[in-house]
């Protein structure tokens, strides 16, 4: 019996610790939370401070631009070296006397543990900044310069790789650059040329099989460290009323989204097109086309019926535009002041552009004019430049306004037309 009860006792100590190991296995994964906690800590150390510096730049020179300071501008551009594509960009935006609404977000897009900077409007990226020995480090920037023509931009995928294009208004080819960012470096890993409007892409060029990075779904934030900016166009905004315009332009670009930077749709043909809606979005006010075809941007189409008013559409004026005097160098009928919808001004007298943004300008040169399609075509020249900014004179037509249009991009890339002040 005692054999019995030995037998029955150990049994039962057995069971007992069998029966408490789990609890002893659950006490030892807790821990966890910790491990959690300090991974969490670690995610939130990717070198967002080192970026300080250049954050408070470009608050700086945003508030300097927008308050057209010149001199507070100048002195903030002299904390950097003058050769810099910072400084140029920077600069040429002054030039234009635009206001500006920077955006940043932090992203790694190498995923090697540190954040890279972004700099942009929440759709489209201006400049791209990493770290190299904990000091940030300006890949390139992308614009649109005020003289010259020249233009650059910035593609970043998922794969952490980045596309660099740069062109010049009146040059079919884009040169293309392919980046990837290592640890405190950029790589570039090869050069390509495609022909603008042409069939082949910049991924196929290049070999990209990666996604473009969806820019709407990162957390981008204004410089005073508020706001999230994942879109640049407001659902309130829009305007729904059914109204007609008139194009007259062969190269105006119908978008799948009213966005600079969403996927073409082809050009739309020249003739009266029925708007459904618009939308205010990356400097246009968008109309969305009856046809389904998608958006157009209406500063460069002519208001001609409807009952729902136009916020692109400026009152009509009587034409005074006389394209053969201009031709031949005589630029009276344009003399006077004229604007574009973010204020930006030209003036003119009988020789040419005399003033721009109310600053005196002399000897602005003008070559190679043409007549396409009732337009007078051009190119200018501003004082010391060494490059070419494209003109079009565009007489009024469908009793809409006379404009200019003085710009180094297509009539989609965001430079609006200029109308006459009366």
């Amino acid at each position: 019996m005692k054999k019995v009860m030995i037998t029955l006792l150990a049994g039962a100590s057995v069971l007992s610790l069998v029966a408490c190991a789990p609890k002893r296995y659950e006490r030892q994964s807790k821990p966890k939370t910790a491990t959690s906690s300090t991974v969490k800590k670690e995610k939130k150390d990717t070198g967002q401070k080192y970026y300080q510096e250049v954050l408070e730049r470009y608050k700086a020179y945003a508030a300097a631009i927008n308050a057209k300071d010149q001199t507070a501008l100048q002195n903030e551009l002299k904390k950097i070296e003058a050769t810099s594509e910072e400084y140029a960009y920077v600069f040429n935006l002054q030039t234009l006397g635009s206001t500006n609404e920077w955006h940043y977000a932090f992203e790694d897009l190498n995923r090697d543990g540190n954040d890279e900077l972004l700099i942009g409007d929440g759709k489209t990226i201006a400049a791209v900044y990493y770290l190299k020995d904990n000091q940030p480090t300006l890949l390139h920037v992308a614009y649109v310069a005020s003289a010259g023509g020249y233009r650059s931009s910035l593609e970043v995928f998922d794969s952490g790789q980045i596309v660099y294009a740069t062109w010049q208004s009146l040059n079919p080819d884009q040169e293309l650059t392919l980046y990837s960012l290592g640890k405190g470096e950029a790589k570039e890993e090869k050069k390509a040329t495609i022909q603008i409007g042409g069939n082949q892409k910049a991924e196929q060029a290049l070999g990209i099989s990666a996604k473009k990075l969806d820019l709407s779904k990162l957390e981008w934030k204004t410089f005073d460290g508020s706001g999230d900016s994942k879109s640049t166009s407001k659902e309130e905004d829009k305007k729904t009323g059914s109204f007609q315009v008139q194009v007259s332009v062969s190269d105006l670009r119908i978008r799948k989204e009213p966005s600079t930077s969403a996927p073409s749709a082809g050009m739309i043909e020249k003739g009266t097109h029925t708007i459904t809606e618009t939308v205010d979005a990356d400097g246009h006010t968008w109309g969305k086309l009856e046809s389904g075809q998608g958006w157009i941007a209406l500063e460069f189409t002519t208001r001609v019926s409807g009952n729902t008013e136009s916020a692109s559409a400026p009152a009509a004026t009587k034409t005074g535009m006389n394209l053969e005097e201009i031709k031949a160098g005589n630029f009276s009928s344009v003399a006077g002041v004229w604007k574009n919808k973010h204020g930006t001004s030209i003036e003119f007298d009988a020789q040419g552009i005399v003033k721009v943004n109310g600053s005196a300008v002399n000897g602005v040169q003008f070559s190679g004019f043409y007549f396409k399609e009732g337009n007078l075509h051009g190119v200018s020249r501003m004082p010391g430049a060494t490059n070419e900014t494209p003109i079009l004179f565009i007489p009024s037509r469908e009793g809409g306004s006379e404009s200019i249009y003085w710009s180094k991009s297509d009539a989609t890339n965001g430079n609006d037309l200029y109308y006459r002040v009366n």
